[in-house]
């Protein structure tokens, strides 16, 4: 029973990782691993930002229709009289995924982000939510399933943006 259910498990992944790798696939779920360097009025507050993604694909035309959100998390700067304030942001985008050769891509997305930021208040943890319209304009390289882009996600309220790197991996 054991042997044919690792059989089965075994068939299982060699058949996802086969479809994953699929260019001609009509739909993908991908996981990224996203890091940035904040930039902007953003900077003032926070040094890094690092966090992971998940973006739903749809073929369409020469490329792939998107949309994409996550969690991204926010180091905060360490500022003199200021106590230490955490961001987490919550992005919602949709775009388009252009296929410009076999596996160099440009991507644009328009959407909406969260971003709550926590901070130490009386002896307590205490947060304030705003947002903000974001795009995100990016390049990369897709080979199969994994996916390497240079992106800059570019805040209009705060002014600012996050420069960054997301290497991802497609199913």
């Amino acid at each position: 029973m054991k042997k044919t259910a690792i059989a089965c498990l075994l068939a299982l992944i060699c058949f996802m990782n086969a479809e994953a790798q699929k260019e001609t696939k009509k739909f993908s779920i991908g996981l990224g691993l996203e890091a940035g360097k904040p930039v902007g009025q953003i900077a003032d507050a926070y040094n890094l930002a690092l966090g992971l993604s998940l973006r739903l694909s749809f073929h369409a035309g020469p490329g792939f229709a998107t949309f994409t959100s996550g969690l991204i998390g926010y180091a905060p700067k360490t500022l003199a009289g200021q106590s230490a304030k955490v961001g987490l942001e919550i992005p919602f985008r949709a775009g388009y995924k252009y296929i410009v050769q076999h596996h160099l891509f440009f991507m644009g997305e328009l959407g909406y982000s969260s971003l709550n930021t926590y901070y130490g208040k009386n002896g307590s943890v205490s947060s304030s939510t705003t947002g903000s319209v974001t795009a995100a304009p990016s390049i990369g390289y897709q080979a199969n399933a994994f996916e390497i882009g240079l992106g800059y996600r570019i805040y209009f309220s705060p002014s600012g943006g996050v420069v960054g790197l997301r290497i991802g991996f497609n199913f």
